[in-house]
């Protein structure tokens, strides 16, 4: 992440997805992003956001999560979405099968697949008991 990140350290609570969201825009709209990318930007957030409340961190006592975005260029925002929660990669699950008629399908899936559509680039990895996705956007994506 570059020197210029700034960060929000919260429990993985849905209540707070509105500060998540406010947080991650003000950086993208601070790096020059137009409102295209800043809907797109709040579609991936609302998904890693949701999905790490709802999964990471089973029972009732939810854990920290760090967001954390910096520009590292003009125009482009990195943002980083660690937890301690239980180890998931999400760019390791298949995709699901578009194919097929929409009553059969089973939850989940969808929302990975639109982060890998939106977000460029995006990795993920484990290190010291944290899940760590990172993702980019840009405005000439």
């Amino acid at each position: 992440m570059p020197d210029n990140h700034q960060s929000l350290t919260l429990l993985a609570e849905a209540k707070s997805l509105g500060m998540v969201t406010a947080f991650v825009r003000q950086g993208g709209f601070e790096a020059g992003l137009p409102e295209q990318s800043l809907g797109e930007l709040d579609l991936m957030i609302e998904e890693i956001f949701i999905n790490l409340c709802r999964y990471a961190y089973p029972g009732n006592s939810p854990g920290d999560v760090v967001i954390t975005h910096a520009s590292p260029a003009p125009g482009s925002l990195a943002v980083e979405v660690a937890d301690h929660g239980i180890e998931f990669n999400p760019l390791a699950a298949a995709d699901p099968d578009l194919t097929r008629d929409l009553r059969d399908w089973s939850i989940g899936g969808l929302g990975i697949l639109l982060v890998k559509s939106l977000a460029k680039p995006l990795s993920y990895r484990r290190e010291q008991g944290w899940n760590r996705l990172t993702f980019g956007i840009s405005a000439s994506q």
